[in-house]
């Protein structure tokens, strides 16, 4: 197997100065945990009984699994389409998928108004059938617990060459044990973010006169499903353009490109499917009259073409070889596909949503510096593993030294 293709530990020194000031950012995370979980929600967010989400369910939930998706987008290319030449990307993109998804299960944790009571997902016999978070909720934790399984083996190659005999013996033997297994898993690994990601996006088809019509859609489930495909390849072109730039990972562009096209053609089927149900449902006099009713027509038209643009943007590189090929097209690409799905998500949740009259929301300091220090959780354990264990495929042999 070439330098190219065979995955190893980037190496080099862990605790360098961004790693200290991520590491200064978990800390103000962790304390901010800390009061949320012994004085409540309002001691540290601006939520309400208008707002009960702020923030913390569109920024912290749909999108970070949304950015996360990379690994359920290259896991289709690869297993479900028998296309093994996308192999190289698909560790690094599950260790991402799975921090990503572990955040967003953690924000949940510390978002519920009684976490005390979590123990009842545990326990199906106390479940609440007629609850719609409830099929999300499961999936989700089943997700993250399917993509450490994935992880797992990269951890179970480092050991094997551990310098402790017993260590080392009993990696060996679990690592043909979970290898035989990971048909299984992987299969998993593509029926839950099928399941979540649409049940994500159909959450908002019950607010039908809270969500402004510009983004309410009886086909949600299907918008959100395209739109996670399109963030995850955005996702994971940008990751690996980053890594080549922090670390000097090789990058195999080509591929890259080839990947890209399908991103594209799944682009081409969102925004058909979006305007056309636009179309259709504004001669529905209901619908006008909605609109009509919620008023503001710059501000929601605003952030409607904006989002449309982000969407429209990426087309003219992804559905020419010639601007593929280009390595900072093709980034700028991977970009808008993250920034346009992730505009669409947030808009859904937040943006688009007007509850009854009185309500205002803007997120506190303390909510907006717990999204950045969950997500310094998530780069930082990222950085370590792909630095400790075999993730990533095109390392230089240099690579240590940076």
């Amino acid at each position: 197997m070439s330098d190219a293709t065979h995955e190893a530990p980037l190496g080099g020194k862990i605790l360098t100065p961004a790693f200290k000031v991520m590491l200064l950012l978990i800390a103000a995370w962790a304390i901010i945990v800390v009061f949320r979980l012994f004085l409540g929600l309002g001691a540290v967010s601006a939520q309400s009984d208008g707002y009960a989400w702020g923030i913390w369910k569109p920024l912290n939930v749909v999108t970070f699994t949304g950015v996360a998706a990379g690994a359920f987008a290259v896991g289709i290319l690869t297993y479900a389409f028998n296309r093994g030449e996308y192999h190289p990307l698909v560790r690094s993109a599950v260790m991402a998928g799975a921090m990503g998804y572990t955040l967003a299960g953690t924000s949940v944790l510390v978002d519920l108004g009684r976490w005390w009571n979590l123990w009842v997902v545990f326990w199906p016999p106390v479940w609440n059938l007629n609850s719609v978070l409830l099929e999300v909720a499961i999936c989700v934790m089943a997700y993250c617990l399917v993509l450490w399984v994935e992880v797992s083996p990269t951890v179970l190659e480092k050991l094997e060459a551990s310098p402790n005999p017993k260590l080392a013996e009993a990696a060996r033997k679990a690592l043909p044990v979970l290898r035989r297994a990971l048909p299984y898993v992987i299969s998993l690994a593509i029926l839950l973010p099928t399941m979540h990601q649409s049940s994500l996006g159909y959450l908002y088809g019950v607010t039908l006169t809270k969500t402004h019509p510009f983004w309410h859609s009886y086909w949600l489930s299907a918008l959100f499903l395209a739109s996670c495909l399109t963030m995850g390849f955005g996702a994971v072109i940008v990751l690996e353009n980053l890594l080549a730039i922090a670390y000097g990972k090789r990058i195999d562009q080509p591929l890259l490109a080839r990947m890209s096209r399908v991103a594209g053609w799944i682009l081409v089927g969102y925004l058909a499917v979006r305007l056309a149900d636009l179309a259709w449902r504004f001669l529905d006099p209901e619908v006008v009259a909605r609109y009509r009713e919620m008023g503001h027509p710059g501000f929601y038209g605003f952030f409607f073409l904006l989002e449309l643009a982000l969407f429209a943007g990426p087309l003219a590189i992804l559905l020419s070889a010639r601007r593929r090929a280009d390595r900072g097209q093709l980034f700028l690409a991977g970009f808008l596909l993250l920034a346009g799905g992730a505009l669409y998500r947030f808009d859904t949740y937040l943006t688009s949503y007007q509850p009854s009259a009185g309500w205002v929301y803007f997120p506190t300091l303390t909510e907006m510096l717990f999204s950045v220090g969950l997500g310094s959780i998530g780069v930082a354990v990222y950085v370590l593993f792909v630095k400790l264990f075999p993730i990533l495929s095109g390392v230089r042999k240099d690579a240590a030294v940076r």
